[in-house]
């Protein structure tokens, strides 16, 4: 793991830890976990188990978030030296700055996380995390194929989408038991990429445009940052774009460093996007 947290860290990244609080069958000889509703660990043996394990992550790794799965053992919440509530002390006094997760039961977090799904109760507020696996689970399925893993096409308009609303998305990778990345999930990471260096202007560091609709039919999403309202659309040829407040400068129209041509049409702005690669961003000043 300190590897991991260098390379990151040396990336420029953040660094986070996960922990499983709810599923070492091991500890407690318990069978293996097979179904919802098989026992899990959860006496206060177990509890101050897991209290020293995430003690250690902490120590060791400083990470910036900690993120909680599968509930925290009931013996655990209570107050107490290997409490729950004295893990994330611990946290906060090592790591101002860090965050944790809604999944260490219903006691404490930061912000917020659904899992693949959208536009659930938790997706809303200031702080929250649209979360899945490229394929459809987080880890490596060797039987898996593109039918079964988001492309690079769906994987941009997912995290389009999400930032959006105002959410954070993390993306998971499935790695092989070699540590290698299998490669049909690298094609997707790289076409992200790519689309990342043409239009990612629009969507880090941005925030939702709330004054401006999404729609499917074309595919629209608003974000804004502090110079530009951006459009990301998912059609090439000429796009109209509702403007009926008329809150958009037209003659500012843009597709990354490129001017593009814009005309008012019926409350609404038509741009011209072909030869763009899609989803494409379309960045605009506004009048106000």
């Amino acid at each position: 793991m300190g590897a991991f947290a260098d390379a990151t860290r040396a990336a420029g990244l953040r660094f986070g830890v996960y922990y499983s609080g709810g599923l070492d069958w091991h500890f407690s000889g318990l069978p293996p976990i097979e179904h919802d509703d098989d026992p899990a660990p959860d006496d206060l043996a177990y509890a101050e188990y897991a209290h020293d394990h995430v003690i250690d992550l902490i120590d060791r790794y400083r990470p910036d978030i900690l993120w909680g799965d599968i509930r925290w053992p009931d013996a655990g919440i209570e107050p107490g030296p290997k409490s729950l509530a004295h893990a994330f002390r611990t946290f906060y006094e090592r790591v101002p700055d860090g965050v944790v997760n809604d999944r260490w039961g219903e006691s404490h977090w930061d912000f917020r996380t659904s899992e693949y799904v959208h536009g659930t109760a938790v997706e809303v507020g200031e702080a929250w995390e649209n979360t899945r696996g490229i394929g459809l689970s987080f880890g490596h399925n060797r039987n898996e194929t593109n039918e079964h893993l988001l492309s690079a096409h769906e994987a941009v308009r997912l995290l389009v989408d999400v930032v959006s609303r105002g959410g954070n998305l993390l993306l998971n990778i499935g790695l092989e038991a070699s540590g290698g990345i299998p490669e049909l999930q690298r094609q997707t990471l790289e076409g992200i990429g790519v689309w990342n260096r043409h239009y990612g202007h629009a969507v880090f560091g941005a925030r939702p445009e709330g004054r401006m609709p999404a729609s499917d039919e074309p595919w629209i999403r608003w974000t804004r940052t502090d110079d530009a309202v951006h459009a990301v659309v998912d059609q090439t040829g000429p796009v109209r774009l509702p403007d009926p407040d008329r809150i958009l400068d037209e003659s500012t129209a843009r597709i990354g460093e490129r001017h593009v041509t814009a005309e008012r049409v019926d409350g609404g702005i038509l741009v011209d996007v072909e030869d763009a690669v899609t989803p494409v961003a379309i960045s605009f000043r506004t009048r106000d």
